[in-house]
């Protein structure tokens, strides 16, 4: 009896050591999928309710609205910009025209001073 006794639990040790080193196996592999595999219903965290989904689209509806009137202000500043600029070019050639006929009359006027100067210079005969 005591060789029976001795022989089933010999076997058992035995067979009890074999069956860890699998389950160790088993364990390092990653269980976890690489896509999400988790259901969204109305019950769950990432669950929106209806109420808090239509609050959502009208707050996009108002971003998107406030989003074409910020780039439809842009654009008036740039067209007020541009017609400004282009004013002020106008303004600086009329100014450089101004200049220029000033020193043409600033020449015609020392030529014409030193033409009366020579004339009265010779003498008449």
């Amino acid at each position: 009896m005591k060789r029976i006794f001795l022989f089933t639990s010999l076997l058992i040790v035995i067979s009890c050591g074999k069956e860890t080193g699998k389950t160790a196996a088993t364990v390092l592999e990653n269980p976890v999928a690489p896509y999400d595999t988790a259901a969204v219903d109305s019950f769950s965290v990432g669950a929106t309710s209806v109420d808090v989904a239509r609050k959502i689209r009208i707050s996009s509806l108002k971003y998107q609205d406030s989003i074409k009137k910020i780039s439809d202000q842009i654009e008036e500043e740039k067209i007020l910009k541009k017609v400004k600029e282009e004013k002020e070019k106008a303004d600086k050639k009329s100014a450089e025209e101004m200049k220029k006929r000033e020193a043409e009359k600033a020449k015609k006027e020392k030529s014409a001073s030193q033409s009366e100067n020579s004339a009265s210079e010779t003498p008449v005969q």
